[in-house]
Formats: C-alpha cells, structure tokens, sequence
C-alpha cells in the first residue's frame, strides 16, 4: 500500500479527514498546513513553490498517493504536476474560476484581513444564516471559520496567496480522482468529468461513505496494476 498525505483545505485542519481516513489502508500523514506556511509574512510563496516545500518536506515519489480537499487538492494538483504521483481532489479544483470567492484579487482581500473586516464572529454568523445554517456540515465549517478568526491574520493571507495568486501550470496533468457535490457553493464543479457525491463543500465529513467509496475503487485497480 502506498504512503497517504493528506492535505486539509483553506482554513482546516486533518479534522475534516476524520470520517474518510480510518476507512483507507496505507500509511497516513496529515499534512499542517498552519505550521508548514507559518504565521511570518511570505509575499513571493505561490502554490507551486508551496507544493516544492511538500515535495522535499516528505520526499514525496510517484509511489504516493496524495488526498486533497479544497485548497489541498490545489496543491496536489501543482505537486504531481512534479512528481507524478497520483492525487485525488475532493471538492477542489485545477482552474481558477471554478473558486467561488466574492473577490479574488489578493491585494484587495490581504489588507482586508488584517483590519478585521472578514474572517471576524460577525463575518461567520452572516455566512452561517445565509449559507450552513441547516446544513449537517455546520459543524466543520464553523471548526474551519473559527480556525480563521483566532489565528495570526499574516497566517490566513499566506494561504489566500496560495489560492488568489495567479500561476502558469509547469505541464498539463489530470487528477486521478475528482469527487464533487454539484450543490457545493465554495468551489463549482469541475469542467471535466468527476465523480458526483451528495451533500457540499464537506461532503467527507457528512457523507464519508459516498467519498470513501470512489478512493477505495481508486486504490484497488492501481493494485491490481501492480499485480499484472
């Protein structure tokens, strides 16, 4: 079995992998985005330079396998496009536009962010009201968002620079596995064919079953390769 990275999305923790990841074989780490980025201000590091620190952190190799949510599976994207190894992108995306964000120019955003104006009790109660009220995914959203409100603010805009800096991919390359919710309102669906999942933006936490599934499906005919 191969070694397992997981990599948690914009504000997250390895909290968002606890329904999915007790349900996988192979050797798993959880990647801290948090501590890896830091809290120091990194105004040149884009994803591709991020996905480098990655790949010589763990001296990944096309033997692993690399599980990514959100902005995880934007980072995977830009590692395999190094390595090779094979990712699966869970509610993420490989294009720009497919990322809901009501401003996606980071010289706007980052000052915002360090005068309080978003990420803030009132910011999350607005969007919990509009957005997650209702919904079994609450509860990892509001893990997430207090996440974002009680960390150093230079550590939330270094992961907005991974999403909001625009990059040139090195070379074209396809995630092996792309699990979307049509009904997630964070990151639209993939232009490309992907296997369509209930629920939103977290459904690997509320419908672990459906995500668990395609992965396990995944991991099993890369095996069977292996054999032949």
């Amino acid at each position: 079995m191969p070694r397992v990275f997981f990599i948690p999305g914009f504000g997250e923790s390895e909290l968002v992998f606890s329904k999915i990841a007790p349900e996988l074989p192979g050797d798993h780490t959880f990647v801290d985005v948090w501590s890896l980025l830091g809290d120091q201000p990194r105004p040149t590091t884009t994803v591709p330079d991020f996905a480098r620190e990655l790949i010589d952190q763990y001296a990944l190799t096309p033997d692993d396998l690399l599980i990514g949510h959100s902005m995880g599976g934007w980072i995977a994207y830009h590692i395999k496009q190094c390595v090779g190894c094979p990712i699966v992108q869970i509610a993420s995306w490989t294009e720009a536009d497919r990322v809901a964000f009501p401003l996606k120019n980071l010289a706007v955003v980052a000052p915002l962010v360090r005068a309080g104006v978003v990420f803030t009790p009132l910011y999350k109660w607005m969007t919990v009201q509009l957005e997650y009220k209702k919904k079994p995914s609450r509860s990892i959203f509001e893990d997430a968002f207090d996440r974002l409100i009680n960390s150093p603010k230079e550590a939330v805009v270094n992961q907005l620079r991974l999403i909001l800096t625009p990059v040139k991919p090195l070379k074209p390359v396809v995630p092996d596995l792309r699990i979307h919710a049509r009904a997630d309102t964070i990151i639209k669906p993939p232009k490309e064919p992907f296997h369509e999942v209930p629920g939103d933006h977290f459904t690997l936490f509320t419908h672990p079953e459906t995500v668990v599934a395609p992965i396990r499906a995944l991991l099993a005919k890369a095996e069977h390769r292996q054999v032949d």
